[in-house]
């Protein structure tokens, strides 16, 4: 089609009327999709440790699960210690500290307490999906802040 012009969206600030309370709604029910998929997660780990309690713990499927948890376990501790020492900002460094003390500590602790309560294992599983969303935000902030020392 020749001569068609289109109209450029507007910004996300710019939505008025109906747009705008349809954006919002799509915001609160984005936010109860993330909650939603976060107990879904914590289900799926309710769900593995619930009927083979006393299988789980003597399974060797999980021995490269468990191998790889103890081993960033000690990955987070070593990100912690750099991150002392460099001291980027208080919310990294506390950051680093959450992340370590939710794999090297929680992480084990939530599942050998699965291997007898169910609801225990859920949350060695809702744990897992904590850290990861941690680690992104850690990671994230870390490339963001190499960035603005490319460009100074």
């Amino acid at each position: 089609m020749t001569g068609t012009q289109t109209t450029p969206l507007p910004e996300i600030g710019q939505l008025t009327g109906w747009r705008r309370k349809l954006d919002r709604v799509y915001g609160y029910l984005a936010g109860l999709f993330v909650l939603a998929v976060l107990v879904q997660v914590f289900l799926a780990g309710v769900g593995v440790f619930g009927d083979h309690v006393t299988k789980v713990a003597n399974a060797s499927s999980f021995n490269p699960h468990r191998d790889l948890g103890t081993a960033l376990g000690f990955v987070a501790l070593a990100l912690f210690l750099v991150v002392l020492a460099a001291r980027p900002s208080r919310s990294t460094v506390i950051g680093a500290f959450v992340l370590a003390a939710a794999t090297l500590g929680a992480q084990p602790a939530l599942a050998n307490g699965g291997d007898s309560n169910k609801w225990i294992g859920g949350f060695h599983a809702f744990d897992g999906m904590l850290i990861l969303v941690l680690s992104v935000v850690l990671a994230g902030a870390a490339h963001r802040r190499e960035a603005v020392r490319r460009r100074a």
